[in-house]
């Protein structure tokens, strides 16, 4: 199976933020966002008696709701736009064996048996090649076909890796 696919800016953004704000560790610190938010909320409308919010209340609703996303943006940021391989067009070639990537700057091949694992999102396959690094295949660039064919490919991958 033969594919070109291209990772826009704004497209890798949106699959990082995800992935980013997945981890369970985050997913705390947004509810500890909420709360204090609710707490500040529910003190100025005078809704019920909770002790008055500090300086620290909040600084640390503006630590996790601002400086923290924004942080993870310029890392995104720095990490798209110093990567060749991100913002190349890939012809890639997807075979049961192997997948060849080829972009302007490099030449890859990966053999199914050397891959860390796999993972598809709604919107998106990701074939990691360790815990950090993956071959993002947007579906967008993908026929009805194509996908069934991946997902088989996939599947007998992962199958082949537990043996």
């Amino acid at each position: 199976m033969k594919l070109k696919t291209n990772v826009s800016f704004m497209q890798y953004l949106q699959l990082m933020f995800k992935l980013t704000y997945q981890k369970p560790m985050l997913r705390v610190l947004i509810g500890v966002a909420v709360i204090l938010l609710l707490w500040i909320i529910i003190h100025h409308l005078h809704i019920t008696t909770l002790p008055t919010p500090i300086i620290y209340q909040y600084i640390t609703l503006i630590l996790i709701a601002v400086v923290q996303p924004f942080i993870v943006f310029i890392t995104i940021h720095s990490n798209y736009h110093s990567s060749n391989q991100l913002r190349e067009t890939l012809d890639m070639e997807i075979t049961d064996e192997l997948i060849k990537i080829r972009g302007q700057s490099f030449y890859m091949e990966i053999m199914w048996v050397q891959v860390y694992r796999f993972s598809e999102l709604k919107r998106w396959f990701l074939i990691y090649q360790n815990n950090l690094s993956a071959i993002i295949i947007p579906k967008r660039s993908l026929t009805e076909e194509e996908i069934t064919r991946l997902r088989s490919i996939m599947a007998k991958a992962e199958k082949n890796q537990h043996k």
